[in-house]
């Protein structure tokens, strides 16, 4: 029963969020003005902006998270 009901539930709770977003004009609301005009004045460059992140440290951390893993399996091993 209470699982009908979680369900039940659910399905009214999307039914009335459906209409919601069905009754919104999101192109004139949220991109309308000057706000979807900026892009077109962006100057692409061709490539990805630089951000920070040091790609050889996550690879490094990677491997050293698997071999953690294998580590870990191999020691939790039951000796028979």
């Amino acid at each position: 029963m209470k699982r009908l009901a979680a369900f039940g539930s659910g399905v009214l709770a999307y039914l009335v969020m459906a209409s919601v977003a069905l009754a919104q004009e999101p192109t004139q609301s949220g991109y309308g003005g000057t706000g979807g005009n900026i892009q077109g004045d962006v100057e692409g460059g061709g490539s990805l902006p630089f951000t920070g992140l040091d790609l050889l440290l996550l690879v490094g951390a990677g491997v050293l998270l698997l071999a953690a893993g294998f580590a870990l399996r191999r020691v939790g091993r039951a000796k028979s």
